[in-house]
């Protein structure tokens, strides 16, 4: 069943149902993350602790030997996979209810998510699988290549962008197809076969255009995110701090995630940038979730028009 707005909890701020360009996506996606700020953070912190979970068992299994390792680390990254689909299911939750007209009710918002949390996994893992085996098939003929022209260094290097923007592509098809596929899980009750074909229906004759428009949105929360990282790079360098090095080297380091996994290496200063780094990752995870999220909405309404059955529903009330 579609989602339907509830006309007793509509929120006259909310935006009007309408296909929309890219300029209106994009103003539309700040302006409910702006309003609905300390609801989108605090799902958003789900992430945050999750990650700072599993980055402080980075520095405590230094002397474990393999099978320990992989005892530790294969439920961990299992958890946090999952702590992560759940918060990023529960941003579109909340995005849906505020873009519909609806009070954001997180106790609402996060039961939705853990509803259809099975449905959302299975058909995430099926989406990375397709998309490690697609990225695999690209990349290791490029690296027979490389192999092949080895010590040509210009090839090389062309290669290696070619690899980096082969990686690039494969993640904005996971993530464009994902979305939607969750979408389809949480606003309309979709189930996993049904919710992985439902992207079809929607991308039938405007894929690269949806594809595109999802890579803006990541872009966009990269390109904050880095804008972030160089912010507090500046302070950081000038705290005299044990294991700093210049302005640059502070960037690289929290912009690469060049940072120390040993317990033996790690300084007060690294810690700070870790948890640097993973609180801008969570203040700009919202803008893509909201944005694909808004992009599966708006595909709706050209393709089905989801906006006059929306408008039905609120007059039969």
């Amino acid at each position: 069943m579609s989602e339907k707005a509830d006309p007793s909890q509509t929120n006259n701020g909310s935006p009007k149902l309408r296909a929309m360009r890219f300029g209106e996506l994009l103003d539309t996606t700040f302006s409910l993350y702006r309003t609905h700020f300390w609801s989108f953070l605090g799902i958003a912190a789900g992430y945050f602790i999750a990650m700072g979970i599993g980055v402080t068992i980075c520095f405590f299994d230094d002397s474990a030997g393999r099978t320990e390792m992989i005892r530790i680390w294969v439920p961990t990254v299992v958890a946090i996979f999952g702590v992560s689909l759940f918060v990023v299911s529960g941003l579109m939750a909340a995005t849906a209810q505020a873009y519909l007209g609806k009070t954001i009710r997180m106790g609402a918002v996060l039961g939705r998510a853990g509803r259809q949390f099975f449905r959302c996994f299975v058909g995430s893992l099926i989406y990375v699988v397709l998309g490690v085996l697609l990225t695999s098939l690209l990349i290791l003929p490029l690296g027979g290549i490389v192999a092949a022209v080895e010590g040509s260094e210009p090839l090389t290097i062309i290669l290696g962008l070619v690899a980096i923007l082969v990686m690039v592509g494969a993640a904005v098809w996971f993530v464009t197809y994902w979305c939607f596929f969750a979408a389809a899980v949480l606003v309309e009750g979709k189930w996993i076969w049904t919710g992985l074909r439902r992207r079809r229906e929607l991308f039938r004759h405007t894929r690269w255009r949806i594809i595109g428009m999802m890579f803006a949105f990541l872009l966009l929360a990269f390109v904050v995110a880095v804008i972030l990282r160089v912010t507090f790079a500046f302070p950081l360098t000038f705290t005299g701090l044990e294991g700093l090095g210049d302005f640059f080297d502070n960037v690289r380091w929290m912009v690469f995630w060049e940072l120390p996994t040993k317990r033996a290496e790690l300084y007060v200063s690294y810690a700070l940038m870790y948890l640097i780094n993973l609180g801008i990752d969570t203040f700009t995870m919202p803008i893509w979730v909201i944005g694909g999220t808004l992009l599966y909405f708006d595909q709706r309404i050209r393709k089905e028009g989801f906006d006059i059955e929306i408008m039905a529903a609120r007059q039969g009330e």
